[in-house]
């Protein structure tokens, strides 16, 4: 009996705990935390926007119409004994999504003297500040103690891995520029960051960009990092690079399906020693198919099976045979046939 109930109770556990672990995902229950604060007084109910195209979306937040896999987005205001604070939740469908839109958003807004810190990764504009943690990009305005004490607290009940793309992460980490890093998943964003025809790079076919600035020599160099499904279309844009001649050579790195573009420097070797700091590397896994168990393997398996017992079936026998049929000539009157009758133990079921 308490073994039953130990186990219930284990189950009950971790059933509550996966159970928070959702709840705690919800921008609701990210509302109702600050909401539960004492002395943190709502500013009316939140206004909540689940499609980023409806008209009803307020002006200020018209940066992210243009964001991909949205969830939504929830405004909520607040008094506090800090001053007061505004926020916009902005939940994405996955921590990839929301590291895009943070980090376009960083290009635009982001002011590199900011001292703001908050998140996996943070940023303060003029009027905004913002940080990136999971699936969420929170913005926050108003009172600055009020917005750095919120921003401790909804930075700890947000949940979820906070790792950056894994293409950002092959951006060289020499002379880069701090908070330069942007991460691009579709063609209108490439197009306003880079300015650059999507097409031509490749991004009808489902391509991914990150790009960075660096300070070499003290100048000024733009790196952009494209990552393509396959080698093979890798190969293509490169080649389409190739005949266009509007980029020198010495401007671009193919590494499999990685294609670097260097920009902004006049010099080629320094343009060489930039792509040189990027590294790819690709592996290829090849699983051969498992080979089906037609009806013709089945039967012919069973049958040899069947054979076998039947051949170990008749070799017992003739051994018990030849066995008895020793130990009756070597052993008379011992082990079989004796000439007194044996002593029989007899139930007599039906007396």
């Amino acid at each position: 009996m308490s073994q039953y109930s130990f186990r219930s109770s284990l189950i009950l556990f971790f059933f509550l705990i996966s159970t928070s672990v959702l709840l705690g995902q919800s921008r609701e229950s990210l509302i109702e935390t600050v909401n539960a604060l004492h002395e943190w007084k709502a500013s009316g109910s939140p206004a909540v926007f689940n499609d980023a195209t409806a008209s009803k979306f307020d002006s200020d937040l018209n940066a992210v119409r243009g964001a991909y896999d949205i969830s939504g987005v929830t405004v909520q205001g607040w008094q506090s004994p800090a001053g007061k604070v505004r926020v916009a939740l902005f939940q994405f469908a996955d921590a990839g999504a929301a590291y895009s839109f943070f980090s376009i958003r960083r290009k635009f807004e982001g002011t590199p003297s900011s001292d703001f810190s908050a998140g996996a990764e943070s940023f303060q504009s003029g009027r905004y500040h913002y940080f990136w943690q999971s699936d969420y990009v929170v913005r926050m305005e108003g009172s600055e103690p009020a917005v750095r004490l919120l921003s401790g607290i909804l930075s700890e009940k947000i949940l979820g891995s906070s790792q950056r793309p894994s293409l950002s992460n092959h951006l060289p980490a020499k002379n880069l520029v701090g908070g330069s890093e942007t991460y691009i998943l579709d063609s209108d964003n490439f197009k306003q960051t880079e300015g650059m025809d999507p097409a031509s790079l490749g991004f009808d076919y489902s391509a991914q960009a990150a790009t960075a600035d660096y300070r070499i020599d003290g100048k000024k160099a733009h790196l952009l990092l494209l990552l393509y499904p396959t080698q093979q279309i890798a190969k293509k844009i490169e080649e389409q690079l190739l005949s266009s001649s509007t980029l020198p050579a010495s401007s671009r790195k193919r590494i499999g399906p990685l294609l670097a573009i260097a920009s902004g420097l006049s010099d080629a070797s320094s343009n060489q020693s930039l792509l040189e700091q990027v590294h790819y590397q690709s592996t290829v896994t090849w699983s051969e198919p498992q080979p089906g168990l037609g009806l013709g393997p089945i039967i012919v398996t069973a049958f040899t099976f069947i054979g076998i017992l039947v051949a170990l079936s008749i070799l017992v026998g003739l051994g018990l045979g030849y066995g008895r049929t020793i130990a009756q000539s070597l052993y008379p009157n011992r082990s079989f046939q004796r000439d007194k009758d044996a002593e029989i133990i007899q139930l007599k079921l039906d007396q």
